[in-house]
């Protein structure tokens, strides 16, 4: 993946980006109906479903866009509760339900075509979050920093 492309946030356009999703490929994922603000991280929780593959996430996100017209929520699986919910970002989403069928027939071929990426895959967390313990403390983080100059 190339860390010098832009995770686009203003005036994207999926139809016509080309984006990097190397970074999400080999994550578990679950989908569900997004409500509220794209760029929010709020889903109607009777419709998750999962955990997918990649590929298969992306054919569910395709398909809810396409048969139902409902935008995806699409949250990365983690075993870890001491690590944050990480979900894809709005424009990340729109990108995938635009080019469901060209990532899957991609993946399918292997990644035999070589493409010129303008923009990377984008993660969102929840800034507001009160779960406690997502909460870092100044200590903890000295520790860590100290043990990362070690």
């Amino acid at each position: 993946m190339k860390e010098d492309l832009p995770v686009k946030k203003d005036n994207f356009l999926a139809e016509v980006e080309t984006m990097d999703l190397s970074a999400i490929k080999d994550e578990l994922f679950l989908v569900a109906v997004a409500t509220g603000d794209p760029a929010g991280v709020k889903f109607l929780c009777s419709t998750i479903r999962g955990p997918y593959d990649f590929t298969t996430m992306v054919q569910e996100v395709g398909d809810m866009w396409n048969t139902h017209q409902h935008h995806a929520k699409v949250i990365v699986c983690e075993k870890d509760p001491m690590k944050q919910v990480v979900m894809l970002d709005e424009n990340t989403v729109d990108y995938i339900e635009c080019h469901a069928t060209d990532i899957i027939t991609e993946a399918m071929l292997g990644g035999a075509f070589d493409k010129d990426f303008t923009c990377r895959a984008g993660l969102l967390t929840d800034e507001n979050n009160t779960d406690p313990r997502h909460k870092k403390t100044v200590a903890a983080e000295e520790t860590l920093e100290d043990e990362e100059l070690k």
